[in-house]
């Protein structure tokens, strides 16, 4: 008999604070600074901008081209 996970999803707060740390900690405080600003200013439709970019491609497929980019 399989039984269920649980799935934890972490809050919006804590993602986007662990975001920022990351940012933070890669290009420093004043290019982050920076980088928020500009993307925080912006009025972008994200859900747009997912189904533009990753427009009928799989999980495993986005796995692989993220794979391949990597090396």
């Amino acid at each position: 008999m399989l039984t269920a996970k649980k799935l934890m999803i972490p809050s919006s707060e804590e993602v986007r604070s662990e975001a920022v740390q990351t940012i933070i900690t890669r290009m420093g405080i004043t290019k982050a600074a920076i980088f928020i600003r500009e993307t925080q200013s912006q009025k972008i439709d994200y859900l747009k901008v997912k189904d533009e970019l990753f427009a009928g491609k799989s999980a495993a497929k986005l796995y692989v081209e993220i794979k391949k980019r990597k090396k």
